[in-house]
């Protein structure tokens, strides 16, 4: 029993031996010519350590996995260096500025009344039963024009008014309370900021100011700024409103080369798609002006368990059309897909209204490119380099490789760009991965027979000490 368990361990122990020595033969690690292309990466000058930099399309077009993981960064020693991928996102930008505005001063004439006018009071009834006390013979001594306010021109303006900023005279009073109204026809009027302060504080040298005022909402075209002590308020000498402009910046999208199509039967093109292209967008061009046709883009099925033969689906319906005006030709919005990545596409032209004429269109396909950030280490020049069928992904998730990286943030890297991308020979490919893949599978078979041979003489060698054993008992 003791022998027959020293065989099975040891048999154990060599079949895992075989096993992680096979593993290591199968995934050596990657080089640069493993790749069917590649080229260098510019870095910006006192930058790093990390650095992005946009995939073009050609790299799209030279992959040879779905998820980009055949794409490498090499140093100039041939070590690959740390890298992840990442899609650009839509960012914000806000802009405020200060823009003077026209000043229209509202003021109410009213009447002083001189003390021999008001000796005498006379009691009477208002409408609704309250009692006043009205001067008897009171004469006005002279009238004075009383400030109730200002309104404020913003018809001009077309960005969003979020604040307003007032220029006002000397006042013996320090604090004035008003409030911000606004209207679009000068006559219906909604509140702003019912109850606004404006201060000017001055003590030991000291200055306290509070001359701009902000508000949630959108004003309209006018502002009516109405004090609540008339009597009390400083006088206006300008205006100006801070306006605030936001634009949104969607990722750039990159478009391919138009495409033509390669069969055309009637009313249908088919058209070769560059493997592993996101299909986020496609843009048709029509060969002939005052072209309008309804359509079917399609993709193709390939033949499954489930489906005998290939099939053609159809992912949108749409109406493409190239007219002429006066400002121009009108062609018709690009095409939104956001489908998996296919290898053939189809336009199934209706031809019930005359279908597109005799020349067949193009198809260009737009996606948003992946940014891939790597980690400068090691000598440079540094090499991008994809096109393997066999290698595995190597890419990092960004939050692994980037610190407090988050979608909300600016991504916190060098830019970098790609020299001219110049191909491989084509040959190179198969002979460089099949070279490759020789080589693994020769060291793979070698390692397997040789341990083999390791488990025969063990077991002839236990086989022969258990014969010896029985023979001695005997």
């Amino acid at each position: 029993m003791k022998i027959a368990d020293r065989l099975g361990k040891n048999i154990l122990f060599t079949t895992g031996v075989l096993l992680s020595m096979a593993a290591f033969a199968q995934s050596p690690p990657p080089k640069p010519d493993a790749f069917a292309y590649h080229t260098g990466i510019e870095l910006a000058a006192n930058g790093g350590p990390f650095y992005q930099v946009v995939l073009p399309v050609p790299v799209y077009q030279g992959v040879q996995r779905q998820d980009l993981g055949d794409l490498r960064v090499f140093n100039a020693q041939g070590d690959v260096v740390p890298y992840t991928l990442i899609r650009a996102q839509s960012t914000s930008i806000s802009q405020e500025k200060s823009v003077p505005v026209p000043l229209f001063p509202l003021t109410q004439t009213i009447a002083v009344q001189s003390a021999d006018g008001a000796e005498a009071l006379d009691v009477q009834r208002k409408p609704d039963g309250t009692l006043i006390a009205v001067p008897k013979n009171a004469k006005p001594s002279k009238e004075i024009a009383l400030a109730q306010g200002a309104i404020l021109d913003l018809s001009q303006i077309k960005e969003t008014v979020r604040a307003l900023h007032l220029e006002t005279g000397t006042s013996a009073v320090p604090v004035h309370a008003f409030a911000i109204e606004t209207s679009d026809d000068l006559q219906q009027w909604r509140s702003l900021v019912s109850n606004a302060q404006l201060v000017h504080l001055q003590q030991s040298g000291q200055v306290i100011e509070k001359d701009t005022f902000e508000w949630d909402g959108a004003a309209g075209k006018y502002l009516r700024i109405v004090w609540r002590e008339p009597t009390q308020a400083p006088p206006l000498i300008g205006a100006s409103v801070v306006t605030t402009q936001t634009s949104n910046n969607g990722p750039r999208m990159l478009w391919t080369a138009p495409i033509a199509a390669t069969v055309s039967e009637a009313n249908i093109y088919d058209f070769p798609i560059p493997a592993h292209l996101p299909l986020e967008q496609l843009r048709i061009g029509l060969p002939q002006i005052n072209t309008l046709a309804p359509l079917q883009v399609q993709r193709y099925l390939a033949p499954s368990p489930q489906r005998q033969h290939g099939a053609w689906q159809t992912i949108r319906s749409t109406v493409a059309y190239r007219l002429q005006s006066a400002q121009g030709d009108i062609t018709s919005p690009d095409i939104e897909l956001n489908a998996e990545s296919v290898d053939r596409l189809r336009l199934a032209v209706d031809a019930s209204g005359g279908g597109i004429g005799s020349t067949a269109p193009t198809l260009q396909v737009g996606f948003v490119p992946h940014i891939l950030v790597f980690l400068a280490r090691g000598q440079g020049p540094y090499t991008l380099a994809w096109g393997s069928k066999t290698i595995i992904d190597g890419s990092l998730p960004a939050a692994t490789l980037l610190p407090n990286y988050s979608n909300d943030n600016l991504l916190n890297a060098s830019q970098a760009t790609l020299q001219a991308i110049a191909a491989m020979p084509e040959a190179s490919l198969p002979v460089s991965e099949k070279a490759q893949e020789k080589t693994s599978k020769g060291l793979l078979w070698a390692v397997l027979v040789a341990g083999l041979l390791v488990l025969i003489g063990m077991v002839f060698t236990l086989l022969k000490q258990m014969r010896q054993a029985e023979s001695t008992k005997k």
